[in-house]
């Protein structure tokens, strides 16, 4: 059996799996043991609890091992919009990342940004709801005509 302290890059893990695909692996893993998963996470320079779960340190784990950025806010400040835009693009960085920025620098989103997420989540649930309703064969309430049964 190898052995999971040493063998297992989550930075690696976590980029051709995805945030998702990486945090199921590791919570499926019977060698992921809480044990393995503190030292792999101390490996990665997180500061384990005592007491912390498998969950927590899964999800700490995959959330530092995810970072794309490699700019500090000093750099990134120096950069021009577009610049910007072409580096995120680049990195392919996830959403939850940029949001970590944004919470970094205690910044929030004005009108227009946070209408665009609401407007963004909005549509999600909506197109979700309706594929679901449509896998239930529940017509009521996705604009179809309902059938009487006879």
């Amino acid at each position: 059996m190898p052995d999971v302290k040493q063998d297992v890059d989550v930075r690696l893990l976590t980029r051709w799996l995805g945030v998702a695909g990486a945090k199921a692996g590791l919570r499926e893993s019977r060698q992921c043991t809480v044990e393995a998963l503190a030292q792999m996470a101390r490996r990665c320079g997180i500061d384990v609890g005592k007491r912390a779960t498998r969950k927590e340190l899964i999800d700490e784990l995959v959330r530092v091992a995810s970072k794309r950025i490699d700019k500090s806010i000093d750099e990134l400040f120096a950069m021009q919009r577009d610049d910007l835009v072409r580096y995120f693009e680049d990195l392919e960085v996830e959403t939850e990342e940029l949001l970590d920025l944004l919470k970094e620098l205690d910044l929030r989103p004005d009108r227009k940004g946070r209408k665009n997420v609401v407007n963004f989540v909005a549509q999600e649930l909506a197109e979700t709801g309706r594929f679901r309703r449509i896998a239930r064969n529940d017509t009521r309430h996705i604009g179809a005509p309902t059938l009487p049964v006879h």
